[in-house]
């Protein structure tokens, strides 16, 4: 009976050990074709128009340290203007005339064509910035304890990002919300000294970028392409805490 037994634990050792053994690694898709990267954003409060494009590579070609696109033919369109955006370096495309007119509210399209002909096409609408009512400006609160953010919504927000960070240990954190209203941590004012809040009103675009970059299935508003293009709009203020 004993060496029964021996056996039945022999061979169920055996059957765990096959299951756990690794598969064979996967081959490599040779087969993948080289895709188009954007990372277009405006922002209201600077009117700052930045739009980069990069492309990949197989996974069988030289990487190189600059991927980015320098002939791409670049515009931007609202219903007033239709803005050429000219190649400054790296890939980095802008408005040199500085001609493009940021506004709350205003739908803004971008068109891309590659030299070998390919098309990107993208829109957004900038948000309004919202206002921060609390905590004031240079009010001081209680270190240490957790810290309530009421703001006034930005028209045409999709959502918020909610930011702070310090002067003293270069710490910065930052979360979302769907209200005009965030509590922040304890653990965040561990120090006294000088804060900076940022709220900025985010479009959908830029949203579903940010919160797909932690290991999700990227959320894409863009043809063509990957990347985003989005827009942002925000407030700040400072205040200490004792």
């Amino acid at each position: 009976m004993r060496r029964f037994y021996i056996k039945v634990l022999f061979l169920l050792t055996a059957l765990l050990l096959s299951a756990c053994s690794p598969d064979a690694p996967t081959a490599p898709a040779f087969d993948y074709e080289p895709e188009i990267n954007v990372f277009g954003l405006f922002i209201l409060n600077r009117q700052q128009k930045t739009i980069r494009i990069e492309r990949t590579y197989k996974v069988d070609e030289y990487f190189p340290d600059f991927r980015g696109v320098e002939d791409a033919d670049v515009w931007v369109s609202t219903k007033d203007q239709n803005v050429h955006f000219e190649h400054l370096f790296n890939g980095n495309y802008s408005d040199k005339q500085n001609q493009l007119l940021l506004a709350a509210g205003e739908i803004y399209r971008l068109k891309i064509t590659m030299a070998d002909g390919r098309k990107v096409a993208a829109e957004c609408t900038m948000p309004a910035p919202p206002r921060i009512l609390s905590p004031a400006a240079d009010e001081a609160v209680t270190a240490f304890h957790t810290l309530d953010v009421f703001w006034e919504r930005g028209e045409y927000a999709h959502r918020y990002q909610v930011a702070v960070d310090d002067e003293f240990r270069n710490f910065k954190t930052s979360n979302f919300s769907d209200s005009t209203y965030s509590q922040l941590y304890p653990f965040i004012f561990a120090h006294t000294g000088r804060y900076t809040l940022k709220v900025a009103s985010l479009d959908q675009n830029y949203y579903d970028h940010l919160r797909s970059r932690s290991g999700r299935e990227p959320i894409l508003h863009i043809q063509g392409a990957i990347g985003v293009f989005g827009a942002i709009a925000y407030d700040q203020s400072i205040f200490y805490a004792y």
